[in-house]
């Protein structure tokens, strides 16, 4: 199974080994900028533009970490708005062919979520459970 998480484990990516290979971006905009490396990219705003998403998906580089401890930890209205934005971002990725994948960032062992739960998880933005289990798997071709 493949996750990060900031713990010491032997079973998945560590956080600190694997930061300086996640790029860091505010929206997608910025992210456009790197569309021809292969790099894995975290979005503070899953807000999205369709022009740079169809730039993006015609290289087919970068892959989108979903960071899915923000719909996890959060709750009420703030966890509605960020699956539905979510939502709207994993709906262009496939449309578009954006890579895309998920990623927990777990503090503790005994919060780690299976293989099924994730998918489980991810089935909550409207996709299906092949493109969930395609999207756990992206993980390890970019780290």
């Amino acid at each position: 199974m493949y996750d990060i998480v900031k713990f010491e484990s032997e079973n998945f990516y560590q956080y600190e080994k694997v930061k300086d290979k996640i790029l860091r971006c505010r929206n997608i905009e910025e992210a456009r900028k790197n569309w021809n490396k292969k790099q894995l990219v975290m979005l503070e705003d899953y807000s999205f533009d369709e022009g740079p998403m169809k730039e993006i998906g015609v290289k087919k580089q970068l892959c989108f970490i979903i960071d899915l401890s923000r719909i996890i930890k959060s709750y009420g209205v703030k966890r509605g708005i960020e699956l539905t934005k979510i939502r709207n971002f994993l709906r262009l990725c496939n449309k578009f062919g954006i890579f895309y994948t998920f990623a927990t960032f777990e503090e503790k062992k005994e919060n780690v979520r299976s293989e099924r739960e994730l998918i489980n998880i991810a089935l909550l933005f409207d996709i299906n459970e092949g493109h969930a289990r395609f999207g756990l798997k992206m993980l390890d071709h970019y780290l």
